[in-house]
């Protein structure tokens, strides 16, 4: 993506198209317990937590299949349950109420508002389109980094307000503000057994390998006690820098990631920081969390791009997309978290058993990366070329050679990877073309596509800028 294209998507950023950053930072620093000391509900709170968002995700799925989109009321509903959930969790783990059936309660009302967060917003940023979808994403991710920051430096109260009170409205308002700008897709979009099939094949490499990164991000976590849980130094530092290079990622990269690339980056600096406990002692564990978590980030935010883009371009339903990409994320994370939570007790008391699981972590991120590796090996050998595959992670606005890009009308059989910078490049010229008032009608899809591509290879003006 261009500089001056990316300026110009900026121009029309409202507030509230961030305000998933609200939502983050309720998860990431709004909820941990008052004055910092332990709370013996917490691993019950954040299994039930992750288990119910998966089972908001799937009645949000039943729901779809027969009324699209979401209507903005459901903004409220997502407010409430954050905030309910809270203040739940808050009366537990200060003493007013039983810490072990508030954390449930509190884990509940959470995860389902969650849950139905991440859907309403994947709707929303389907209907943005790619380039939208590039800036929206990263920049939510950057604020919700400031507001973590800010929130656990606040006083308790303080802190408590913003959880309860504060981040729960903001995230409602933004979310309503936003679903009141889609305009419902005409076609209705239908996913039929075929085009489920497709998108598993077209995107299982990116979800596959954030799955395995998520697994083992949560296991260590819960494995060594990280202080300060999510809203810690090492944790906040990682999340940091990961929304960081995707920000830079997907607002200057002319080439592209695919997934393999991106995973053989990850795997030499994640696995290092694996060395650290072993040769210097527990005490660098918070580390390894955090470099978890850089490497999580970066896979988990390319992830989620791609699938409300790729929901966009092959006009299929957003939450089902999600559900088939995103949601096996989240299972592999409540799976970590659980082997996690069953093993932190004998680690803690054995340094060898703790060594020995960080070894198994680095085999499971070693076989994430040869079973990737090795399926692209086997299709080049079946298709006798040693051309470069289409991009597995989307990065929009990258200037695909001229000749690859897949038509956007796939059918639904057709399970050939995505490659989203022929889509950007339209969804921007169809954006510029819309917003200016000398622009003349454009060209077929085509040939918009070729010309934009054309252009932003040479560096030359955008055709349709008011510069």
């Amino acid at each position: 993506m261009s500089v001056n294209k990316a300026k110009m998507l900026l121009q029309s950023l409202r507030w509230y198209h961030l305000g998933f950053a609200f939502v983050w930072a309720v998860t990431f620093a709004g909820l941990s317990p008052a004055g910092g000391g332990p709370f013996e509900g917490q691993r019950l709170f954040s299994l039930s937590d992750q288990a119910c968002a998966i089972a908001a995700i799937g009645f949000a799925v039943l729901y779809e299949r027969r009324r699209i989109p979401f209507p903005p009321r459901f903004s409220a509903l997502v407010g409430v349950l954050l905030a309910a959930g809270a203040a739940t969790y808050y009366l537990a783990s200060s003493g007013y109420v039983p810490a072990q059936s508030g954390a449930l309660v509190a884990g509940v009302l959470v995860g389902l508002g969650l849950g139905a967060s991440y859907v309403l917003w994947q709707q929303f940023f389907a209907s943005e389109g790619a380039s939208r979808t590039a800036i929206y994403i990263p920049l939510s991710a950057l604020l919700s980094v400031a507001l973590s920051a800010l929130v656990s430096v606040l006083p308790d109260a303080a802190r408590v307000a913003c959880s309860v009170v504060v981040l729960p409205l903001a995230a409602a308002l933004s979310l309503r503000l936003c679903l009141r700008e889609i305009v419902p897709a005409d076609p209705t979009p239908h996913m039929t057994a075929a085009s489920a099939r497709a998108t598993v094949r077209a995107l299982w490499k990116p979800v596959f390998c954030t799955c395995a990164i998520g697994f083992v991000w949560k296991l260590v976590s819960h494995l060594f006690d990280v202080p300060g849980g999510a809203s810690s130094t090492p944790i906040l530092a990682g999340m940091a820098l990961a929304v960081a290079v995707v920000a830079l990622i997907e607002l200057f990269s002319e080439t592209g990631f695919a997934v393999l690339r991106v995973y053989q980056v990850l795997f030499p600096l994640i696995t290092g920081a694996f060395l650290l406990p072993t040769l210097l002692g527990l005490q660098f564990a918070p580390l390894v969390a955090g470099m978890l978590l850089f490497g999580f980030e970066i896979v988990n935010l390319l992830l989620i791009v791609t699938c409300a883009v790729y929901s966009s371009e092959r006009l299929q339903p957003s939450t089902q997309v999600y559900a088939l990409c995103v949601a096996p994320t989240l299972v592999a994370m409540l799976a970590g978290d659980v082997v996690g939570t069953g093993l932190s007790p004998l680690a803690t008391y054995d340094f060898a058993l703790a060594v020995n699981i960080l070894f198994v972590c680095v085999y499971a991120l070693s076989l994430a990366l040869f079973v990737v590796a090795f399926t692209r090996k086997n299709k080049r050998d079946r298709s006798g070329t040693t051309e470069e595959p289409a991009l597995d992670v989307a990065v929009v606005g990258a200037a695909a050679p001229l000749g690859g890009a897949p038509a956007l009308a796939a059918s639904e059989g057709d399970a050939a990877p995505i490659t989203l910078a022929s889509a950007a490049t339209q969804a921007t010229t169809a954006e510029l073309s819309a917003t200016s008032p000398a622009a003349e009608e454009p060209a077929p899809d085509g040939i918009a596509a070729l010309i934009e591509r054309r252009l932003d290879a040479l560096e030359l003006a955008e055709p349709f800028s008011q510069a």
